[in-house]
């Protein structure tokens, strides 16, 4: 009995050590493999795309894009990220204008913000977060918006893309 009692102990604290940041692993590689769409999706579109508009008063590609830049930096300062030196949050969608200047930030925000996921302690997955928003929000939930964010403007950008005639890459020839 006391053998199985041991067993049944190790076995217990070692699946828990195996679980420990699951939920940050998965959601972290969810989210890189929507990060890896939005960027080959802005590499994809031409430069002189990005002022273009579906209709007055709607984003442009340039303004999707600096929004999810945005929308990563404030959700990975929420999980205890510090925001990049030199990133205005007041004034980002407006100081970001060309291509090669919005790219280069889409990445570092989201290498920002995958890596606040993975740093996020399971311990503190419960910890309640305050946004602009009503409701009520954990850690776990500021994780989760952010992937669905990214999937919501992913989506916004490919039915642009097409629009402009542009194939999403990963798409091409099938």
């Amino acid at each position: 009995m006391k053998k199985l009692f041991v067993t049944t102990l190790l076995c217990s604290l070692s699946m828990l050590a195996f679980c420990q940041g699951q939920f940050q692993k998965e959601t972290a590689g969810s989210l890189n493999f929507v990060s890896g769409h939005v960027m080959q999706l802005a590499q994809a579109i031409p430069a002189d795309k990005y002022s273009w508009t579906p209709e007055k008063g709607v984003r442009s590609i340039a303004e999707v894009c600096a929004h999810i830049i945005s929308a990563n930096y404030f959700f990975a300062s929420k999980l205890g990220a510090k925001i990049p030196e030199g990133v205005k949050m007041e004034t980002l969608e407006k100081d970001l204008k060309t291509k090669d200047a919005i790219t280069a930030e889409l990445k570092k925000s989201y290498d920002l913000v995958m890596g606040a996921i993975k740093n996020t302690p399971d311990a503190s997955l419960a910890t309640k977060v305050e946004f602009p928003f009503p409701g009520e929000y954990t850690n776990m939930s500021a994780i989760l918006i952010v992937v669905g964010h990214s999937n919501e403007h992913l989506g916004q950008l490919i039915a642009y893309a097409r629009m402009n005639k542009i194939a999403p890459p990963w798409s091409e020839g099938k």
